[in-house]
């Protein structure tokens, strides 16, 4: 009886050991993930700024300039 509660009690301290891993990765991804999305975000708005720039120079040019 004895050896199956110490048995128990490991297998109960492995599985909170496991837990608390799994939190400190979960809680490394979302960090992570966050400086991702702010990175991704912060990309979208400077494509945005270079294609009204651009769309910009483009109506500035005479309308005889071939562009191709």
């Amino acid at each position: 009886m004895d050896s199956n509660l110490s048995l128990l009690d490991q297998k109960l301290s492995q599985l909170i050991a496991l837990l608390d891993e799994s939190r400190e990765q979960n809680a490394k991804l979302r960090a992570r993930l966050e400086a991702a999305e702010a990175r991704s975000h912060e990309l979208t708005t400077q494509i945005n700024s270079a294609r009204n720039k651009l769309e910009q120079v483009v109506a500035r040019l005479p309308e005889s300039v071939n562009l191709s």
